[in-house]
């Protein structure tokens, strides 16, 4: 008899949990899996292609607002959505969540489930902790000191992870963070994520958008416009960099949208860089915008895996990547990781404009990149089984 799994995440925008999720259940044994996938808020355009026979579910009103933040909700003026924020933080504080994630369940009729994995940091695992599954599971994909999503409710988050059999950290690092602030040594474990190489190298052969500068160096910069993501920054050391005289040949692409979309397209004008840095939104494939770049940059203020520098890998495309817990876990044979600050970024970008030959013998290096996706694979595998890793 098949497994009944239960995966929950609170949107599907893009994002590096959305594609990694969408590779893992792909490349899972669904002969022996039979999987639900809970998106809570139905926001985004991501997890369209799941594996024939799992079913998507979707959560009621009460969840609308899950994954936004205060002032986004504020900025929006919707006053329905403004009601529903109020509500999640009103209940997280008051722990009454609790009570309403039992009351919300009962509500949507969900079968019953042998495990249940929340599949995302913060809301995910509230939802999954206090369900009735006989095993429940919950995967790390932030880095803790850095951006922390249960920081504002402490005590709420000791009585949710109590409640898990296992915790899966993306690296080690996620996983030290995590622990040095909920102590759950016994209960964690660390599997990096799953990406599937086959799917990426396919859909890299794609026509790509990009306004490519065959005379220039051609960066490209994916994810979604959050401030966790450093644009901010990046745009103030490409001021720098341009009023030196140094950006006649390169050229800065960015793929992705997001909160911080009007204040970046704000700061590229004022910085006068509109002919350096080109925004395309959000793409639903990537891939083709990357392998046909130059060099993927990162200049994250902080990465828990960083799947996006994998995915380059991959396709070939070389990685330059400030030093976060991701880009330390994925880029220890290949890349560039900078320091995390402004000066760091800068030298980075000034060694690369100065020594372009060192993007082709990093490209040459990247040839027959594998990512040992069966051995990970096997680890979730037999971790949803309650066995031993």
């Amino acid at each position: 008899m098949k497994k009944k799994c239960l995966f929950v995440v609170d949107e599907r925008q893009v994002g590096g949990v959305s594609v990694v999720l969408n590779d893992l259940l792909h490349m899972m044994n669904l002969s022996r899996y039979d999987i639900d996938l809970l998106i809570l808020h139905d926001r985004g355009d991501m997890l369209t292609d799941l594996p024939e026979g799992i079913c998507v579910l979707f959560g009621g009103p009460y969840f609308s607002a899950v994954d936004y933040s205060i002032r986004e909700v504020l900025a929006s003026g919707n006053l329905k959505l403004i009601f529903h924020k109020m509500q999640v933080v009103i209940d997280l504080k008051s722990q009454r969540i609790i009570r309403r994630i039992k009351q919300e369940r009962k509500r949507m009729k969900l079968r019953q489930y042998d495990v249940e994995i929340a599949y995302k940091d913060g809301f995910p695992a509230i939802f999954t902790a206090f369900g009735d599954s006989k095993q429940k599971l919950h995967f790390l994909h932030s880095s803790y000191k850095t951006f922390d999503p249960t920081a504002k409710y402490r005590l709420l988050f000791e009585k949710v992870y109590a409640r898990f059999d296992h915790i899966v950290g993306v690296s080690e690092k996620v996983v030290d963070e995590f622990n040095e602030i909920y102590h759950m040594n016994d209960k964690t474990t660390i599997i990096p994520n799953i990406i599937d190489e086959e799917r990426i190298k396919a859909a890299g052969q794609s026509d790509s958008i990009m306004q490519y500068d065959p005379f220039s160096i051609n960066v490209a910069l994916v994810g979604r416009l959050h401030p966790i993501k450093g644009y901010d920054r990046l745009i103030e050391v490409l001021r720098t960099l341009k009023k030196e005289g140094h950006l006649d040949k390169i050229k800065f692409h960015i793929f992705g949208d997001g909160p911080e979309k009007e204040n970046l397209k704000s700061q590229i004008k004022e910085a006068n860089l509109t002919k350096e840095v080109l925004m395309y939104g959000s793409v639903k494939n990537p891939y083709k915008e990357i392998k046909r770049a130059d060099l993927l940059l990162l200049p994250s203020l902080s990465e828990a895996f960083g799947a996006v520098i994998i995915e380059a890998f991959i396709l070939g495309t070389p990685v330059m990547a400030t030093k976060t817990s991701g880009s330390l876990h994925t880029m220890q044979e290949h890349g560039i990781i900078v320091d995390n600050s402004f000066a760091g970024l800068y030298a980075g970008l000034k060694q690369v404009i100065e020594d372009p030959a060192w993007l082709q013998n990093e490209r040459s290096a990247l040839q027959g990149y594998h990512y040992p996706n069966d051995l990970l694979i096997k680890k979730i595998e037999k971790i949803i089984d309650g066995e031993t890793v």
